[in-house]
């Protein structure tokens, strides 16, 4: 059994669109931004520096930021306010027509939903007003599934809130729903 919570499962029509519109947590979208394109640099080449993407000062900081061994207050103290903080034209236009190498890791990124055919039984969840995982990835991953025949329910958690937080608040949600589910299923 399979339930996952508020999640991008549609990067390239849903979520890179949303933080570059401005509809989520302008923190929270530098971090994700910042997450994405590093680690996508790291597996398939984006660009040369960080300089071409990440404006200054965060052109020289936010790779080492984001090496896995800095806590999540380092990288919340150590990212900008916003997307235009961080971001450069270059950057911000890669994320927003991708092309070549970015085109294809999100092809193969997006595809958690629209290749796979799950053997079990499988829920979708979000919270209304997700300030970091807009709905419309939840609404393609249905979209991808049911065109795989595969009945796939939306359940709607309402809106959780935990620290103020939408997102959190579906995960807590979303947990303990999945523990509700599962029982059902012995």
């Amino acid at each position: 059994m399979h339930r996952p919570v508020s999640g991008a499962y549609a990067f390239r029509d849903a979520a890179l669109p949303a933080l570059l519109a401005g509809r989520t947590d302008p923190k929270a979208s530098a971090i994700y931004t910042a997450l994405f394109l590093v680690s996508f640099n790291r597996l398939h080449h984006l660009y040369d520096t960080p300089a071409q993407v990440f404006r200054a000062p965060y052109d020289r900081t936010i790779e080492s930021l984001l090496d896995g061994t800095h806590t999540g207050q380092e990288v919340v103290a150590g990212t900008p306010d916003s997307l235009d903080a961080l971001l450069t034209a270059r950057g911000r236009a890669m994320l927003a027509h991708p092309t070549g190498r970015l085109a294809a890791a999100l092809r193969t990124t997006d595809s958690v939903c629209t290749d796979w055919v799950p053997r079990v039984a499988v829920r979708l969840s979000y919270a209304k007003g997700d300030e970091q995982a807009v709905n419309t990835n939840t609404a393609h991953c249905h979209a991808a599934l049911r065109a795989h025949g595969v009945d796939a329910p939306v359940v709607d958690l309402g809106t959780p809130d935990y620290r103020g937080s939408r997102h959190l608040g579906s995960q807590q949600a979303g947990t303990a729903a999945v523990v509700r589910w599962f029982r059902t299923l012995r």
